[in-house]
């Protein structure tokens, strides 16, 4: 939008993310990972959906913050689901698939939302990934649903 302060937005997404962390991290283990991943996601789709819609500079910061703040909490608490469902012997295995693959989605998203940039505008990435914010909270919050006697 050719607004100034772009690096004050990568500020806010920085320390909203680290003040989250550091005040918030305890938050997995005391309501469970699939429960605050749901809710971290629906913060991040909040602060995405802000930034393809900001008005004004001030709403672009304030949704890079809330960006920050609901991406804080995701990987600790999916990581805690994943090794949750896992048996012991195999925790340390399938925390390193877990992990690699959260650097196989890093090393994509970049070449793959800036094609999409380059065709549509940055806007459309906010889209995109509000999109996939709300994909995770929904696969989150069906992990967080009790089984039936069934499953």
């Amino acid at each position: 939008m050719g607004w100034a302060g772009a690096g004050l937005a990568l500020t806010a997404f920085g320390a909203a993310f680290v003040a989250v962390r550091l005040l918030g991290g305890g938050l997995p283990d005391r309501f469970g990972g699939a429960g605050v991943a749901a809710a971290s996601l629906a913060v991040e789709a909040a602060g995405l959906v802000l930034l393809a819609v900001a008005p004004s500079a001030l709403a672009a910061l304030v949704g890079a913050g809330l960006t920050g703040a609901g991406c804080s909490l995701v990987f600790p608490a999916l990581g805690l689901e994943a090794l949750r469902r896992t048996s012991p012997a195999f925790r340390a295995t399938a925390l390193g698939a877990y992990a690699a693959f959260q650097d196989v989605a890093y090393g994509l998203t970049g070449p793959v939302t800036g094609i999409v940039a380059g065709l549509y505008g940055y806007r459309s990435v906010f889209w995109i990934g509000a999109a996939a914010a709300l994909g995770g909270m929904l696969t989150a919050l069906s992990l967080a649903r009790p089984k039936s006697a069934g499953e």
